[in-house]
């Protein structure tokens, strides 16, 4: 039987300003509505006894919506993985669409958010490759006001992010460009293993035949994203290359 000093105490507000005020007073608390990040198990395991507080976040409705307006698609950051693929099915870019369907298992997706894939801090977390090419921003929000942060800004170091004490990551803003080219890719360690060892993505826009723009996100690279964009570079020819061959057809 648990002592009581190896339980946590589970607060579970219901609102955005009720969370940010609970989460002000109680900045060592951990934010918890999946649970299925490694890193988010090995936190509870290591908590120490001033800190074995959790704030659930599956009962604040405002981080479950997701909105579409002409240019953005904005998802809540505690939205289900599952839930956003079959919402945005025709609307997600197709790159990160691949990317979300690809992590875990269904069972893990009905339960794991967006936000939590980003939090965690992974670079090789199948989101962050594809929401660094699409250049998506993070809303970030405390009792002091939000500020909007570019998601290549969101992580300055390895398993480190942005985030103040008291501040949560409210919703993702996903730009709705046109692509002509767009591809995931990842490799695992085994079929066996949820996470990716490396992941790519990679977006191109041709006009008149020739590339106009490109960029591509590599991530589990020195524990953190790698980018690249323009249109300049040796990669240019490939892509024209593929272009043509895509255009060509089989």
């Amino acid at each position: 039987m648990a002592k009581p000093d190896d339980l946590f105490r589970v607060l579970r507000p219901k609102s955005v300003n009720g969370l940010l005020r609970l989460y002000a007073k109680n900045p060592d608390a951990l934010l918890l509505t999946g649970g299925t990040e490694p890193v988010t198990r090995v936190k509870l395991a290591s908590a120490s006894a001033e800190s074995r507080m959790v704030i659930y976040l599956g009962k604040v409705e405002e981080l479950s919506r997701i909105r579409r307006s002409q240019r953005y698609l904005e998802i809540g950051s505690c939205l289900p993985i599952s839930r956003i693929v079959s919402i945005g099915k025709h609307i997600l870019p197709q790159a990160l669409s691949t990317a979300l369907r690809s992590i875990a298992n269904p069972a893990v997706r009905n339960v794991g958010t967006l936000g939590g894939n980003i939090c965690a801090s992974i670079a090789n977390n199948d989101s962050l490759a594809p929401l660094y090419a699409i250049e998506g921003q993070l809303e970030l929000r405390s009792v002091s006001g939000s500020r909007w942060v570019p998601i290549s800004r969101f992580f300055p170091g390895a398993g480190e992010t942005v985030l103040q004490k008291g501040e949560i990551l409210f919703r993702i803003r996903i730009p709705l460009e046109e692509w002509d080219y767009q591809c995931f890719r990842k490799v695992s360690g085994s079929q066996l293993c949820s996470h990716s060892l490396l992941n790519f993505c990679g977006l191109a826009r041709f006009s008149k035949g020739r590339l106009e723009t490109a960029r591509f996100a590599l991530g589990g690279l020195n524990s953190t994203v790698f980018r690249l964009r323009g249109k300049s570079g040796r990669w240019v020819p490939i892509l024209n290359r593929i272009h043509c061959e895509a255009q060509a057809g089989p």
